[in-house]
């Protein structure tokens, strides 16, 4: 069989077809789906948990520090409170 070009002469052009492989298809709804994370973002998760890990190991240190530091107050003056009341105006 001969190919005809007078069998297309309304055919238009509508644009590029986009082609994708079922692979692909599927690789991006299991993205959009969220049951797949793509490795640009697994990398970004992973530097945000250790930027995480560093933050509190620094707070650690500064926590330890402040304990060691600091100076409790008095016992007495804990025990013995002076109890104020204030007067009810009515």
């Amino acid at each position: 069989m001969d190919f005809d070009s007078s069998d297309n002469s309304t055919a238009k052009y509508s644009g590029k077809v986009k082609t994708q492989t079922f692979k692909q298809f599927q690789l991006e709804r299991l993205i959009k789906d969220g049951m797949v994370i793509p490795a640009s973002k697994l990398a970004e998760v992973k530097e945000q948990e250790l930027q995480r890990a560093r933050e509190f190991e620094v707070a650690s240190e500064d926590q330890q520090r402040h304990n060691r530091t600091a100076t409790p107050p008095p016992r007495d003056k804990l025990e013995k409170l002076p109890l104020t009341r204030e007067r009810l105006e009515e």
